[in-house]
């Protein structure tokens, strides 16, 4: 493992140099970095500069400074693939976190906008668009989603049974993703 702030270009370059001189190349790149906030962010409505500034830095540009740290290397070998962790939440807008939606929207446009630009080089860039998934940072937001959800099932309802009512009420086949 290599510890790097994606947000941070030097950090990226150190991170994607110490992999080139251990193995010599980088076959795949996932890009998973993900915030919802600044600290603290899961008391303020609405989020603050602070919360937009490192979710886009994070969430958005994170993703453009590895894939284009990554990108010349992958290029050269003419092979490579880069999977994008975007979420649903860039498919469908939510009055929560809307600094979130938005950053997970322009990583999905960002995919595809690689994915036409690499595709000459062979590398194949695709965004997976989890759901809900039942972690620290979904049982943090719960607390706030509760006062958005029109459904009447879910009103009134906090954490874990919040979320449970919340995929048998929007998810299929009724039954949470796991991380």
């Amino acid at each position: 493992a290599v510890a790097i702030d994606v947000s941070n270009k030097a950090s990226v370059s150190e991170a994607i140099g110490q992999v080139l001189d251990r193995f010599g190349r980088i076959d795949i790149l996932v890009n998973n970095a993900g915030v919802l906030g600044a600290p603290g962010w899961w008391e303020r409505d609405p989020p603050d500069d602070d919360d937009w500034d490192l979710i886009l830095a994070v969430n958005l540009r994170g993703v453009v400074n590895v894939t284009q740290a990554v990108m010349p290397h992958m290029k050269e070998r003419r092979d490579g693939k880069i999977v994008n962790i975007a979420s649903i939440a860039g498919r469908q807008g939510g009055p929560d976190v809307p600094a979130y939606h938005a950053s997970k929207a322009g990583v999905i446009s960002w995919t595809q906008s690689n994915a036409l630009q690499l595709a000459e080089y062979n590398i194949n860039v695709n965004a997976i668009c989890p759901g809900v998934l039942w972690t620290s940072m979904y049982e943090r937001l719960t607390a706030r989603r509760t006062t958005f959800v029109p459904e009447a099932e879910i009103t009134g309802l906090k954490g874990r049974d919040y979320f449970d009512k919340m995929v048998e009420l929007r998810v299929p086949m009724k039954r949470e993703q796991t991380p």
